[in-house]
């Protein structure tokens, strides 16, 4: 676990400028998401999270080579794919820069609205940060895996949105 790092923002806006002069009109949209981007919380492994978003699906296989050439290596069995994601990359670290992973989708997605509707939530909803904090440290100390991880926090997330939407099943 990897105590928030002011510097993780910077490293974001860097990359997102990267990304766009390289493939500049193919990608439409940048935003940070995942543990990095939520100001004050820890990260469980300090990876700065990019959702890259493309307007048309048809632009996937030309927008790959430019980001493959920012030292990205795509994913081969993504377990993201099934949830909206077309492809993802990593960036190992170089040094003082942190690693990335690179989330491509579609910009008006389920996925992508869903992504930044939890660090929108995480960020601004009074006592979230510090209760999503506490419970990546919990998980943390308690030592569980990355499936029983991941599904603390989309339980955790849940939980947020049906408090933001007070209690309101959606129609």
């Amino acid at each position: 676990m990897y105590a928030y790092d002011p510097r993780w923002p910077q490293s974001f806006e860097q990359m997102k400028s990267s990304l766009r002069f390289a493939a500049e009109g193919l990608i439409s949209e940048v935003e940070h998401v995942g543990g990095t981007a939520i100001p004050a919380a820890p990260a469980r492994d300090g990876v700065v999270d990019l959702l890259v978003g493309v307007a048309d699906e048809k632009h996937l296989a030309e927008v790959a080579p430019y980001i493959e050439g920012l030292r990205f290596t795509p994913v081969d069995d993504s377990k993201l794919t099934e949830e909206g994601v077309l492809a993802e990359y990593r960036r190992p670290r170089y040094g003082s820069t942190p690693a990335y992973r690179l989330l491509l989708t579609s910009a008006e997605g389920d996925f992508w609205q869903r992504a930044v509707q939890f660090r929108q939530a995480i960020s601004h909803c009074g006592g979230s940060t510090e209760r999503y904090a506490n419970l990546k440290r919990r998980l943390a100390i308690m030592g569980v895996d990355g499936a029983q991880y991941e599904l603390s926090k989309v339980v955790f997330f849940r939980h947020v949105e049906e408090q933001q939407s007070g209690g309101k099943e959606e129609e």
